[in-house]
């Protein structure tokens, strides 16, 4: 390093100190004297302090010559210091992150020599310099480095500047949906699928070994078990449930039994999905301004990141956000192959494919879709040349095979380190355990169990597994309730009431307006028309299958479909929003409201979030499962029993958290054990469907508590009622059916009853 850049590294460590400073003072003195429990948001506000300060301290000192050499021109002064600010902010997070995770590496590694003793100062010393070492040279080379605007034409420098414009505000809603999820997340308690999500995802990271949940694809699992890696965790291997493969009973085990922090885990596990929900925020923002414009693709980010689903599960690790970039990264980049036709666009589409396949099966659809998009394209492009036809499809269509094939390849080549060391006894067991023991499988049982036998063949065996489970799950169905209505399989209409039930009403009224205008609109060129056609063809493929599937438990199957709804609103309302007259911006501005008030208002309930049109009837007389209860609540009901000094109470709960781990004085309940009388929880989801169930098995159900008012609702999803003995002399339970089998309550549960 030379003299002037040592002495500029002297000067930024310097400033660092000084903002290590700034940092302190401004948590501790809002945790003293103005939110004394506001923790995580006294360290969100002390860190903006300390990055604004030490962009102030190093832009007039460390780095002074390049940034007033920046800064010359004055038309371009205030763009290129936001510029700079949005580069340093970048370069800090990041940094932050490095110290982080290097702390946590080098505190593991030094905890297992002979120098254990110093593992806390050791790790803060290696964390510090690996931060200070990545924010010095970023900053220096990247950070207040120019790109030339000043040789540009007046014309391009005002079209960057106003594009810089409306990415600063992109990047702020995307900072609003982070807060939003981030803050929602911190309040709730473990989802169901999380059970399984969760180890499985740090069993592929830290052992390569992928018995856990086989079901579900590894991408989003494994990205979410990267934190944990680096984190001192009693592993999944001491107890007897991994030789097992049971995936429920290692992840009750993991977050609950080994004496690890629950809310560590699902902590650090959560902060992946909600980068993931936010790429995705990225992706359709570039999408959409490239499509329609950069006022029109702010809007479409606008809907976005005020989707409550999103807002919901942004911040689970489960597959459902993860399908959705998936789902929407695939087919930008195959669009941009049909319209570019070039083999960069071509490998980049199959390796997208191959991602997409990675985070959900459901994608599996694309197989289908790509074909149909293929066919449509080639059928506008040869309109007036009709005898074309066949060749210009045939064209597409062979390169869809070599997009297919590449995304298989990627598929197997991801697998093979995530597989790695799941041995094939384990291999054959799991395959036992999960696929059907039918004879009519036998062929496909034993082709799986071979190519489970070798390490480089048995990541593609797990991927056939997985679309193997998918199809035997969606063929069985699963218990479904919407408005009163139960089934054991499906509803043929669930879908489209419950999505009527959940979305925003003013995405309902835009989604409507959108249809009539476009109806009546002749489009322009033919580029409007395979825009259109571009959005119609996979929501209409996705929704037809999932409509007619028989796994009617969320609305959160269809939020692949969103982002291709979204854009549909911004083509058919970007005369309104581009226009300059004030009637149309008062509407735009109406319809922003319309959407964020409400949306604003339900936080942290994004789960439970139903529309306008619901107001005033019980949401869980609506639907149950994951569009209501999925189990977010529990850590909730435990505040309200530990506020109100509740010594004694009964819980029957729906989710992913352990009871006693948060409510220590709690007896777990189940409906088969009949009415009963003092405090009692129970989950919405199971509150429904006992009644359904009890009614097939002949045990008692809840509907007894339909005499009863909830004494209050926690979070929406579990209802707490107050039963005295004299109620229930009053008012004696009757079943609606006759009893025929008696839940006994364990021996270890009859305390204090």
């Amino acid at each position: 390093m030379k003299k002037d850049g040592l002495i500029q590294f002297v000067k930024f460590a310097i400033v660092g100190v000084a903002n290590t400073l700034v940092d302190w003072l401004v948590y501790y003195g809002l945790i003293i004297y103005i939110i004394p429990d506001g923790r995580s948001t006294a360290k969100a506000i002390s860190f903006l302090f300390a990055v604004t300060n030490s962009f102030i301290l190093n832009s007039i000192w460390t780095f002074r010559k390049q940034f007033l050499e920046g800064i010359e021109d004055k038309s371009l002064r205030s763009y290129r210091i936001m510029n700079y600010f949005v580069r340093f902010f970048i370069v800090s997070v990041v940094g932050f992150a490095i110290n982080f995770f290097a702390f946590q590496a080098a505190f593991s590694f030094i905890s297992g020599s002979e120098f254990s003793g110093l593992s806390d100062i050791g790790g803060l010393i290696f964390a510090s310099a690996a931060a200070l070492v990545w924010n010095f040279f970023i900053n220096k080379f990247w950070t207040y480095k120019t790109s030339g605007e000043e040789k540009m034409s007046k014309e391009d420098r005002e079209k960057k500047v106003t594009s810089f414009k409306y990415n600063l505000f992109a990047a702020g809603l995307l900072i609003a949906m982070f807060f939003l999820s981030y803050f929602s997340m911190k309040g709730d308690s473990g989802i169901v699928d999380e059970i399984a999500h969760i180890p499985a995802g740090y069993s592929y990271v830290k052992y390569q070994d992928y018995r856990l949940n086989p079901e579900h694809p590894p991408l989003a699992k494994y990205i979410a078990g990267v934190p944990l890696a680096f984190t001192n965790l009693n592993g999944l291997k001491d107890d007897s449930s991994w030789n097992d493969a049971g995936q429920w009973n290692s992840g009750w085990y993991f977050l609950y039994r080994a004496g690890n922090n629950a809310d560590h885990i699902l902590f650090w596990s959560r902060i992946p999905m909600i980068l993931l929900a936010l790429f995705l925020g990225v992706l359709l923002y570039k999408w959409a301004v490239e499509e329609l414009g950069h006022k029109v693709g702010l809007f479409v980010l606008f809907l976005y990141t005020f989707t409550p689903e999103f807002l919901a599960h942004s911040h689970y690790v489960t597959t459902d956000v993860a399908a959705a970039l998936g789902f929407t990264l695939a087919i930008y980049l195959f669009n941009k192959y049909l319209k570019q036709k070039t083999l960069k666009y071509l490998i980049l589409a199959g390796v997208a494919f191959g991602i997409a396949q990675l985070l959900k099966f459901s994608v599996f659809l694309l197989f289908g879709i790509f074909p149909l998009m293929a066919l449509v394209k080639s059928y506008l492009e040869t309109r007036d040349e009709k005898q074309k036809f066949w060749s210009v499809f045939g064209s597409y269509f062979k390169n869809f095979i070599y997009i297919s094939l590449i995304s298989i390849a990627v598929v197997w080549i991801v697998y093979i380190p995530m597989v790695w060391n799941t041995s094939p006894e384990i291999e054959k067991m799991v395959i036992e355990k999960n696929l059907t023991m039918d004879p009519k499988f036998e062929l496909l049982r034993n082709f799986l169990t071979a190519l489970g036998g070798n390490p480089i063949t048995r990541g593609i065996g797990h991927y056939l597994l997985g679309v193997a489970l998918v199809f035997a799950r969606v063929a069985g169905g699963n218990y479904t309730f919407i408005l009163g209505n139960f089934s054991d399989k499906a509803i043929s209409w669930f879908f489209p009431v419950a999505i009527i039930l959940k979305t925003p009403a003013a995405i309902i009224f835009l989604t409507i307006f959108s249809l009539i205008y476009v109806f009546v609109r002749k489009l322009k060129n033919e580029s409007e028309k395979w825009f259109l056609w571009l959005l119609a063809i996979p929501v209409a493929v996705y929704w037809a299958i999932t409509v007619r599937g028989s796994l009617n438990i969320g609305t959160r199957h269809l939020m692949p479909t969103l982002p291709f709804l979204y854009l549909f609103i911004g083509f058919a309302l970007k005369d309104v929003i581009e226009s300059k007259k004030l009637a149309a911006n008062l509407a735009v501005v109406a319809i922003v409201l319309s959407l964020a008030i409400p949306v604003v208002a339900a936080y942290p309930k994004y789960i439970s979030y139903f529309n306008e049109f619901t107001y005033g009837y019980p949401k869980y007389k609506m639907l149950v499962d994951s569009s209501l209860d999925w189990g977010q609540d529990l850590k909730r009901l435990a505040a309200y029993v530990e506020e109100n000094e509740i010594k004694d109470i009964k819980v029957d709960y729906f989710g992913g958290g352990l009871v006693k781990y948060y409510i220590p004085q709690a007896t777990e309940w189940r409906s088969g054990y009949g009415p009963t009388s003092g405090w009692l929880a129970v989950s919405a989801t199971f509150y429904q469907m006992s009644k359904y169930q009890s009614k097939q098995e002949g045990k008692w159900s809840y509907d007894w508590l339909e005499d009863y008012q909830p004494y209050t609702i926690i979070g929406d999803s579990i209802l707490l009622f107050n039963i005295s003995e004299a109620d229930l002399a009053e008012n004696p339970p009757e079943s609606p059916y006759p009893i025929t089998k008696y839940d006994t309550m364990p021996i270890n549960q009859r305390i204090n009853l």
